[in-house]
This record gives C-alpha cells, structure tokens and sequence, in this order.
C-alpha cells in the first residue's frame, strides 16, 4: 500500500526565483552563514525552505501558500525566510544536517539554527499559516511535546500527538510505539485519540482488511478519508481500478465532491494509470485512446494545480504515439502555460523537430 502523501498523494518542485511567481513571502539571499547572522540581528526564527529542480510541490507552495497575505504578513514580520536548492551549492550539506528525505521539507529554527520544526509536503495555506506561527512561539512542536511526555508518558493525547508529528514530518521513531500507548492508556476511546491510533497502524500495517473494518467502526473519526484514499491505493496497486474508483466515489459521497484531499489524490491516481498506459512500450492503440480519456477526466480534479501541466504532458506524449502530432503539440503548449518546465520544453523541440521532417 502506497503511503499517501501530499503529502499521499501527498505528493517533487522547480527551484525558481521569487520574482517569478511574485512571491509575497520575501525570501532573503546569502549563504547559510549570513542568514544565521541575519537572524541573530533581528533575534527572528528562520525559515528554510528546501527544494529541488523537479519537485512540483514546491512551486504549488510558491504559488498558492507564500502568496497568501496572512501567510506573507506573518512570514515578513517574524521571520527570516530562506530557499536553498538542496542539490547544489551549500544544499546538499544542509539537507544531510537537517535530515531532509523529500520535498518540499521547510525547516523552522532558533537565529543559531537549531531546528525547531518542520513542514513536510504541501500544505493549504490556511494549515501552513498555522503552523507556523505554533512553531515561532514553541507550540506543538517536536521538543514540546517531547518535554511533555516525559512529565505525561502515558497520556494518550501526547503519544498520539507524537506519532502524528513523527509520521507526517518524516522524522527518525519508531511511530509504533506511540500509537500502541495511545490505544493501551485509552482502550474506550474517552479523549478521542484511540481511533485516529488504530487507522495510522492499519495503513502503517498495509491492513486492508483492518482498514475496512475501522471505517465502518468508527465513522466519524478524523482519519476516515485518509482511510478511504489508503485503501484505494491498495486496490490501485493490486490492478482492481474499479474497486478503488468505487473507494473515491464512496469518499467524495461522504466529504464533498469539492474536497481538497480527495480531488487531488484521486487526480494522482487517473494521472498515474495515464503514465502507465504512456510508458508501455507494448500498450495497443485502443489503451492509448483509454488513457487519454482519463487525463480528461483527470483535469476536472487536478485543475488549478501544476498536476495539471503533468496531465497534459501525458496527453502530448500519447498523442505522439498515436502520430496525431497536432493535438501533440496543443496538449504540450497547455502544459507550458501552467508550468514551464524543461522536460515540456524538450517535449515540444520533438514534435517541432518531428513537425518539420514531415
């Protein structure tokens, strides 16, 4: 079972200047050195931001949480905010001594940079916001509840809480052991945590049984839809799509048809049978058609977002195999227009290259 991130999907990103998503978080330039020193002037908390060449979350986080105005307010008055390309220059230094695993991973610490906390994946601005500003006043960060636990190491609200930090950070623990105190010192579920625990080690567990099981146990709990998305994927990876498209369907009946989670996970999952189909050497004509009839279906979920570059980087590619190098080309400007990134370039010298030997 795929662990969803977007976390699932959760789910790579460009490293481009603010300048060109007119970023309204300003970003402060200089080595890691001088932004150390620029924090201990100020006495602020740092913000780094790791990203990389080919993540595409990362420009979803430029684009739609760092220009938030309650985002950037807070950002630009508390905080000095740095990006570093965790594959060159001083990047992949810090990111081994950060212990970054993938991207984005944004890193909050003290003017001295020790680490605070962090952010793993992308996140809604209004979560990001949050966040953030728990982590510049000491709230709900790793060393709190860790200080806590050791006054409360058996309060199931803490080891829940831990195991959740640990889990969605991409932190060294063992989230195990968190949860199964949380189940033990709350066996009837009073503080609400019980529930959540059983669910994160179904998914951890790759029970889908178990999974099924706790949905119908406990309807209401906080980790249902991400039941729903887990259990999809596994059928997804065990070749029954439509079982896992009767999983979303139930799950969008239950949450929304407009829910964010849902929309762009089940985006991922479409976009991700497409490039099968794509790199299927010996794929027939008609899975080619069936594949582009679900990147269309597919736009309706990832719409807005750079998946949606990715859906018609896709399309142009199938379009190519089946020597329709018009809708080829109209489906790689598309996706130049959302992202301009360059492999979609490459893609488009091809079919121009192709365009002019006919």
């Amino acid at each position: 079972m795929r662990k969803i991130i977007f976390n699932s999907v959760l789910i790579a990103a460009l490293f481009l200047s603010a300048n060109l998503f007119a970023e309204d978080v300003k970003f402060s330039t200089g080595t890691y050195q001088e932004i150390l020193d620029l924090a201990k002037s100020g006495n602020k908390t740092i913000m780094i931001d790791f990203i990389t060449d080919w993540c595409k979350w990362c420009v979803e986080t430029d684009r739609k949480v760092y220009t938030d105005p309650k985002v950037s307010s807070y950002a630009n008055e508390n905080q000095i905010n740095w990006k570093i390309d965790a594959e060159k220059g001083e990047g992949p230094e810090l990111a081994k001594k950060y212990g970054v695993k993938g991207y984005p991973t944004i890193i909050f610490t003290n003017s001295s940079g020790d680490e605070i906390d962090r952010i793993y994946g992308y996140l809604p601005a209004d979560i990001f916001l949050t966040r953030m500003m728990d982590y510049n006043n000491g709230v709900n960060t790793y060393g709190d509840l860790k200080n806590k636990l050791e006054t409360s190491p058996d309060d199931p609200e803490l080891n829940y809480l831990m195991a959740e930090k640990i889990s969605s950070n991409g932190l060294d623990g063992d989230v195990k052991v968190y949860l199964n105190k949380t189940i033990s010192a709350d066996p009837g579920n009073l503080k609400g945590y019980t529930d959540d625990a059983k669910f994160m080690l179904a998914y951890m567990n790759e029970d889908a049984a178990e999974l099924q099981r706790l949905i119908g146990e406990y309807p209401e709990s906080n980790k249902v839809k991400d039941g729903y998305m887990n259990l999809a994927s596994y059928y997804e990876d065990k070749n029954d799509p439509v079982k896992a498209d009767e999983l979303f369907s139930k799950a969008f009946s239950v949450f929304g048809e407009n829910d964010f989670d849902l929309m762009q996970n089940y985006g991922s999952l479409l976009l991700g049978r497409a490039y099968g189909t794509m790199k299927n050497e010996n794929a027939a004509d008609k899975d080619r058609e069936n594949a582009l009839i679900t990147l269309e279906k597919s736009i309706k979920y990832v719409g807005g977002t750079v998946n949606e570059a990715s859906a018609y980087y896709i399309m142009s590619e199938l379009y190519l195999q089946l020597k329709d190098i018009k809708k080829a080309e109209e489906s790689i400007d598309k996706a130049i227009s959302i992202y301009d990134k360059k492999s979609y370039r490459d893609q488009k010298d091809k079919i121009t290259k192709l365009r002019a030997e006919k």
